[in-house]
């Protein structure tokens, strides 16, 4: 490829960069409405209750001798597992967002 060619291409991706962000910021206020600081902070306040009941749940899963009971104890291990991984998942969405200039955070 010449580098004339190598520059339109660049050209062309740096548009399509600048619309993509666009496009994103138009869907996701649209969706989402104002995020706040507050919204932010209750956001780290929800992963850390999921994180504590996941924590508590392999706690009382190994602390168990029953074994009909450490089998039932390891879906509620796996349940809260599952939701500290989403609302994890879920704050590294929201960061990547603002990184990507896809969101504003408004500070109430």
């Amino acid at each position: 490829m010449s580098q004339i060619d190598q520059l339109d291409v660049q050209r062309l991706m740096q548009r399509f960069e600048h619309e993509i962000v666009q496009v994103n910021r138009r869907h996701i206020s649209e969706i989402t409405g104002k995020i706040s600081e507050k919204d932010i902070l209750k956001m780290g306040e929800a992963i850390s209750i999921c994180r504590a009941n996941y924590l508590k749940s392999v706690i009382e899963m190994a602390n168990t001798e029953d074994s009909n009971l450490a089998t039932r104890l390891a879906d509620d291990v796996k349940k809260y597992r599952q939701l500290y991984e989403e609302t994890m998942a879920g704050f590294a969405a929201l960061r990547h967002a603002l990184e990507r200039g896809y969101v504003d955070v408004s500070d109430r």
